[in-house]
């Protein structure tokens, strides 16, 4: 049997799984606080800033849905993903219109 060829957007989801996996110590379903926040420097450290801001972190949590004392689920962390990727479209869709020199009959 073949070996199936997976696309780049497959390819970038089973990253996105595999990380968040690879980031548990005991590859539960969860993230403690400390294991999401070495994820995100380590692998989105340009998109989020956590080093040293306690605040910051907490106000992401809390807007990933993520309760105090409770862990980091990967529904949680996909949440954080959505926003991003929403947030990166946006910069994408403006840059290209704003380089667009075309005129609109």
């Amino acid at each position: 049997m073949a070996t199936p060829v997976y696309s780049e957007l497959e390819l970038a989801i089973n990253t996105l799984v595999t990380q968040f996996q690879a980031a548990s110590a005991d590859h539960g379903e969860t993230l403690t606080v400390e294991e999401f926040q070495g994820l995100v420097s380590k692998d989105l450290p340009t998109m989020v800033k956590t080093e040293g801001e306690q605040d910051g972190l907490n106000e992401l949590l809390k807007q990933m849905g993520v309760e105090d004392g409770q862990g980091v689920s990967f529904e949680n962390f996909w949440e954080l993903v959505n926003s991003l990727a929403t947030q990166q479209f946006g910069l994408l869709h403006k840059d290209k219109t704003a380089k667009c020199k075309c005129l609109l009959l």
